[in-house]
């Protein structure tokens, strides 16, 4: 979300002026309020000021109300399960890639916040879950959180990789990265699969890598269609209350790579970018629970 915000995403984030103060999604504690729906105490999640106190009347940045995190759990997963990372595996797969007994789900930035969970949620509904990841250290992370394989895009052959993990095609392909991931991905479909495009690390701030097997759209019957989170806000209730409860009864595991102190975040960024992260990035402002 940052990115789109120091960039500019024309009729839906305008761009940050320069010394302003940057926005993004953040957790914290309620520590006085006059709104009638927020007691001191609250836990609560929402795009936000990244700042030591924020001020809200209730809506957020981005013009949603404020998310409750329920008592006991973790605020960390307020923006990782139960944030839009965890909504946006589970829209993606709910909604648009919709995997069943016995298909195939190949998910791309499978270490990642989104990725990690999508993997599971795959599980649940009864589909072998496939993952992509770079390097042993991340793709043995993704493998303990109960993937059924795991391929290295670091090594060669990236696209006989997938094959030999999905040796009857991918029904569904999740797709977090774009690039040359996509491309390896897209003669390793099923017949009729789907393709839902979630993000595009690949392209974040680079110069985009064309796409060479698009024609298998074609050869193979597949159907691609992305989705943008702020479209689908009636959805998040639904969402949330499940993905609450998988997390409660350990049906699915949140993964947080925490860092501490403001002075982190420019390094944090540019690790997460780089593909540093395993799991949830997340920036820890202060460990006082009184403060946002």
């Amino acid at each position: 979300m940052n990115h789109a915000w120091v960039r500019g995403m024309p009729g839906k984030f305008d761009p940050l002026p320069i010394g302003s103060v940057m926005r993004g999604g953040a957790a914290g504690t309620v520590i006085d309020s006059r709104h009638p729906d927020w007691k001191a105490g609250d836990a609560v999640a929402g795009f936000l000021d990244w700042a030591d106190y924020s001020l809200c009347d209730g809506i957020d940045h981005m013009g949603v109300a404020l998310q409750r995190i329920p008592a006991g759990v973790d605020l960390g997963s307020g923006l990782s399960a139960l944030g839009m990372t965890g909504l946006c595996a589970w829209l993606g797969l709910a909604d648009f890639g919709r995997p069943g007994p016995g298909d195939t789900v190949l998910v791309s930035g499978a270490s990642g916040g989104v990725g990690s969970i999508a993997g599971q949620i795959a599980k649940l509904s009864g589909a072998r879950a496939v993952g992509i990841a770079g390097g042993p250290d991340k793709c043995a992370f993704v493998a303990n959180l109960g993937f059924d394989a795991v391929v290295d895009y670091r090594l060669p052959d990236l696209a006989g990789q997938i094959a030999r993990a999905c040796p009857a095609g991918a029904d569904v392909f999740f797709d977090n990265v774009g690039g040359s991931i996509l491309d390896a991905a897209l003669p390793n479909m099923a017949n009729r699969g789907r393709i839902v495009i979630c993000g595009a690390v690949a392209h974040y701030g680079a110069q985009p890598t064309p796409i060479f097997n698009h024609m298998q759209l074609a050869l193979r019957s597949l159907t691609m269609q992305g989705f943008f989170y702020f479209n689908l806000t009636g959805r998040w209730a639904d969402g949330r209350a499940r993905l609450t409860r998988w997390l409660q009864d350990g049906s699915i595991r949140d993964a947080l790579d925490i860092a501490d102190g403001f002075d982190v975040v420019p390094d944090v960024a540019i690790d997460q970018f780089a593909g540093g992260a395993k799991g949830r990035k997340l920036i820890r402002i202060t460990s006082s629970p009184s403060a946002a």
